[in-house]
């Protein structure tokens, strides 16, 4: 019964190092490249966390306990 509360929860947390991890990475490698690339792909990062989280935001359900 615990576990399967609690795998889902370590494999959210999981989910989400990987994602910061890539932008980390994908980032670091365009400012390696030139500081334009880097600026670009950080902007693009920045916008596709606001849309994700947006998308997350909108589809969880509203109230209380």
């Amino acid at each position: 019964m615990i576990f399967k509360q609690l795998l889902p929860l370590l494999w959210r947390i999981f989910d989400l190092l990987c994602y910061l991890a890539a932008l980390i990475t994908i980032n670091w490698a365009m400012f390696s490249l030139n500081q334009i690339a880097g600026g670009v792909t950080l902007a693009i990062s920045f916008a596709i966390t606001g849309l994700v989280s947006e998308l997350i935001a909108s589809n969880t359900p509203k109230g209380g306990d």
